[in-house]
């Protein structure tokens, strides 16, 4: 598994990625905490050469992309640098950060 958390509304079936005290699709409050497979595609991408902290200063930059995983959330996650918009990809937990590895 991915290790990176979904939110499912457990009335409509909706999926989403950050905490939230109801289903912003429908209203109810019967949430449950799903782990997402992993698998997604690439929506945007971009490599960053300025890092907003030291730890993230790496040679070359570092890339950023949203990914629309199988489930539907789009979340945002580290990636290589060489993305393509409609890429297919896995995207796991590392250190806590969800990281985008070619499929």
């Amino acid at each position: 598994m991915s290790g990176v958390a979904l939110f499912s509304c457990r009335a409509c079936g909706h999926v989403w990625q950050f905490r939230r005290a109801m289903c912003p699709a429908c209203a109810a409050t019967d949430i449950a905490v799903v782990e997402a497979k992993g698998g997604g595609t690439v929506w945007s991408a971009t490599s960053v050469h300025r890092a907003p902290t030291p730890d993230l200063d790496v040679a070359g930059g570092y890339g950023i992309a949203l990914v629309t995983l199988d489930e539907g959330p789009r979340i945002m996650a580290r990636a290589p640098t060489d993305l393509v918009i409609g890429e297919r990809v896995t995207v796991r937990a590392e250190n806590g950060l969800p990281t985008i590895f070619r499929a």
